[in-house]
């Protein structure tokens, strides 16, 4: 499912006009990425939590060139699903 799927189910189900959809998932994502950029959960009930993990920076080596280089710490998000979603996937 791509983006112009995911808002047309969404305008059907929620009965709103595409903008709004965009609005809102726009929204959704500022907040996911500033809470996350904070290193705080965002927990949604009955669907999941957005956990962020800060990785520390770290050395490695260039396979191609052979030179080590140093890489930035970065924040990765992990999604747990919460039961209520996993069931109703399991059911469908």
């Amino acid at each position: 499912m791509d983006y112009k799927q995911f808002r047309k189910r969404l305008c059907e189900l929620t009965g709103r006009q595409s903008a709004d959809i965009d609005a809102l998932v726009e929204g959704f994502a500022i907040i996911l990425r500033d809470s996350c950029s904070e290193l705080d959960s965002v927990a949604i009930p009955t669907f999941g939590t957005f956990v962020p993990k800060k990785h520390k920076e770290q050395i490695v080596d260039d396979l191609s060139t052979g030179k080590r280089m140093l890489m930035p710490p970065e924040i990765t998000v992990e999604f747990t699903p919460g039961g209520m979603l996993q069931k109703r996937l399991r059911n469908e």
